[in-house]
């Protein structure tokens, strides 16, 4: 018998629970006593976002007043232009950025480049596998289903298409549209399928004489406009957005898996200011943080934060698109794309 239980034997099990270590408690609090407190002497966060700005706006604003000795600062560009930024100060033994926030695809690559730090988050048990980094390098900030978009004048909602095979019915030829560069659905349609079956629906699907369009947001308004009847993938947040302004717009909820994009947050390696940093991360991945999403009509990653409206994900079998494979094999990925549906050769 261990020897704690050997002494605790004839006493009330309450005294015995009471006289258990309490050490990892102390040990935890104790430690974001040091975070805190370095946060205070630094004074400063430097974010940089693929957010809107005004979202990211609201997020400092929040934050500053859990932490009112912080002053934080914001770069906001596309998620490429926000890397490229980063990788260029990074390589001349410039460091500004405390925090990196865009799609998993930038944060990915920044890892692999060894230009991130280890951080797992107090909020980070909250988040489901796949949704995060298993070494700890990043956490899911909020997630992108995409779906099939479809104009509703166009498209009685029982006809719709309910799965990615119902695109090759002949009497959708000429009316889908698809983004001229959608590498990350391609990937993982054909992880979803299988190689061989998704090559040889996305060579039958390219012969629907398809509508190639640049940008998600212009696909959605080209179905809301009638220009096209459906669209391949769209972001279902943004369709409902649409549909409450009185948009001809809707989307498929898949009985299948549905591809969930990430968008994701992590601290680089060579941040000026990690306390600051670790709080930051803290909060946005916390429940108020992920609630905050929700008000932006955003999809939280965290399990327990519902999207308005719920039913952006109830439902849905979500299949986090996780980086690694498709970064990987990026080049094959986009050559096999450009020589099915853009007809490079």
């Amino acid at each position: 018998m261990d020897i704690f239980w050997k002494i605790c034997f004839g006493f009330s099990i309450t005294v015995c629970l009471t006289a258990l270590p309490v050490a990892p408690a102390r040990g935890a609090a104790a430690e974001r006593e040091k975070v805190l407190d370095g946060a205070k002497k630094e004074g400063r966060l430097v974010l940089y976002t693929g957010m809107e700005t005004d979202e990211a706006s609201l997020f400092t604003k929040e934050f500053t007043k859990k932490y009112p000795f912080i002053k934080p600062e914001i770069f906001r560009s596309s998620g490429e232009k926000v890397q490229a930024r980063f990788m260029v100060e990074h390589r001349a033994n410039t460091h500004l950025a405390d925090v990196f926030q865009t799609s998993i695809v930038q944060v990915y690559q920044l890892k692999n480049a060894g230009m991130l730090a280890r951080y797992v988050s107090e909020e980070a048990p909250a988040y489901a596998e796949g949704f995060k980094d298993a070494q700890g390098y990043w956490t899911a900030f909020y997630q992108i289903p995409y779906v099939i978009g479809y104009n509703t004048r166009m498209v009685a909602a029982k006809e719709a298409p309910a799965s990615y095979e119902d695109l090759l019915n002949p009497k959708w030829k000429g009316l889908i549209s698809l983004e001229t560069e959608e590498y990350q659905w391609f990937y993982h349609t054909l992880q979803l399928m299988g190689r061989d079956k998704g090559l040889d629906f996305m060579k039958k699907f390219a012969g629907q004489n398809l509508q190639m369009r640049k940008g998600h947001t212009l696909l959605a308004q080209l179905v809301a406009a009638g220009e096209s009847a459906i669209a391949t993938v769209v972001y279902s947040n943004r369709v409902e957005r649409m549909k409450a302004t009185g948009a001809p717009i809707d989307w498929v909820r898949f009985k299948g898996p549905t591809i969930s994009a990430i968008n994701a947050i992590a601290i680089p390696d060579k941040a000026p200011h990690g306390n600051a940093a670790r709080l930051f991360v803290d909060f946005v991945l916390s429940r108020e943080g992920q609630n905050l999403l929700r008000g932006l009509r955003r999809i939280p990653a965290r399990a327990d934060v519902t999207p308005d409206p719920p039913s952006l994900t109830q439902g849905l079998k979500l299949y986090p698109a996780r980086p690694e494979g498709m970064i990987e094999n990026f080049n094959d990925t986009v050559a096999r794309f450009e020589e099915i549906f853009n007809r490079v050769k």
